[in-house]
């Protein structure tokens, strides 16, 4: 009986987690029939033809991943999921035969779709230069009050 239940329950786990997988963007700036749909960032007034997709093809996928360098002799972006948190940095990179370094970025996420343009939000552009402001007139107020 409990090891009735149990199958039960491992199958409709699987099929859960196939409903249930992540959404991203896949796709590579060194495709030949789709040169410019991979770029670095998406146009932002652009609809692109390119959509997130259904990660259920990658064994226990849980991110998104967006990789920015040189690919094949050109620069752009590769789009993928992934069972595994890639993190988050850049770094220089200089390949045989290069005369100079090229910087590469990983971005890794985990909802749906946020491997597309940007990693930052327009919230973590406008923080610090709110902070900015505040903190000069907080001193300009303390000046006056001095």
């Amino acid at each position: 009986m409990w090891q009735k239940l149990f199958l039960q329950s491992l199958l409709l786990s699987a099929a859960l987690s196939s409903v249930m997988a992540i959404n991203c963007y896949v796709c590579d700036a060194s495709d030949t029939n789709n040169p410019f749909q991979c770029g670095e960032w998406f146009e932002r007034f652009d609809d692109p033809d390119l959509q997130p997709q259904n990660c259920s093809n990658v064994h226990d996928a849980k991110f998104c991943i967006k990789h920015v360098g040189r690919f094949e002799g050109g620069i752009g972006a590769k789009r993928f999921c992934s069972s595994k948190d890639l993190g988050n940095y850049c770094d220089y990179v200089r390949n045989k035969g290069d005369r100079m370094d090229y910087r590469s970025c990983i971005y890794t996420c985990n909802t749906d779709g946020c491997n597309g343009a940007s990693s930052l939000h327009l919230t973590q552009l406008l923080l610090p230069s709110v902070v900015g402001v505040v903190a000069v007139l907080a001193v300009m107020r303390l000046k006056i009050l001095w």
